[in-house]
């Protein structure tokens, strides 16, 4: 396992184990979506063999390029035409995707073909830099580009690599694609914090709070309706934990 290169931080890669591993019996099936070199596959793989479980009995692969993937234990299955998932609806109990959605161009197809693949009461885990902490904002204020997101090569198509990096989306957006795609109850987990964070928040916290509130003042007078329909997911956006950690994990149930 120490010589697959994981493609996202180990941080993510240990909270995105920890929301999967009441999962991991041996009569589930679980994807790992955007499975890179294998390195989440080969974690949870080495968690069903310390279970006495064979991976290939629980765990599949999938990958927009599966000749980079080295997991020896699971078989990486390929894209099929215009990036279905290559199995039938309703085979998965849970589906993983670590560090994939701001590599994807359409990102509404990509996750209600997550809703597809899984079965009624599945969960799906993925996730994705996040463009909502101090940092970011910070750099999207002076530069117009969130963190990790940088102006792209022209000239060529990566969809491994940092220059892989095409679709920025925040944690309302992504849950409001998963509810568009199906699914039911969206949460948002985070992963590391970022203590650096603590300098922009300290500059910008105050004006940004009393924005925030003219912003809740004004959706509470002109639309009301949406404001109730979404509250929970926009008191996330400015929570402590959106503003200071590098990561959002959203966990969305079928």
């Amino acid at each position: 396992m120490s010589d697959i290169r994981p493609l996202s931080h180990a941080s993510t890669n240990d909270k995105v184990f920890e929301l999967a591993r009441p999962h991991l019996v041996a009569s589930a099936r679980v994807l790992d979506l955007g499975a890179g070199e294998g390195y989440f596959s080969s974690v949870v793989g080495a968690y069903l063999q310390r279970q006495g479980v064979s991976p290939a009995r629980v765990l599949s692969a999938c990958d927009a390029v599966p000749g980079q993937y080295r997991y020896g234990e699971v078989t990486c299955d390929p894209l099929g035409p215009g990036n279905q998932l290559p199995y039938d609806g309703a085979v998965f109990d849970l589906v993983c995707s670590l560090e994939v959605i701001e590599h994807v161009e359409d990102q509404f197809h990509f996750l209600r073909e997550a809703y597809r693949v899984l079965r009624p009461g599945g969960t799906f885990i993925a996730s994705t830099p996040n463009v909502l902490n101090m940092n970011s904002r910070w750099r999207a204020l002076h530069s117009g580009f969130a963190q990790l997101f940088d102006p792209l090569p022209l000239d060529r198509h990566d969809v491994v690599h940092t220059s892989g990096h095409i679709h920025p989306v925040s944690y309302y957006y992504l849950a409001f694609a998963l509810r568009r795609a199906g699914f039911g109850s969206v949460q948002v987990h985070f992963d590391r914090f970022k203590r650096s964070a603590l300098v922009p928040l300290a500059l910008l916290g105050i004006p940004m709070l009393l924005g925030h509130a003219g912003f809740l003042l004004r959706m509470r007078r002109k639309r009301p309706r949406e404001l109730a329909q979404n509250r929970e997911t926009v008191a996330a956006m400015n929570s402590l934990a959106m503003l200071t950690s590098r990561s959002i994990i959203v966990e969305a149930v079928k």
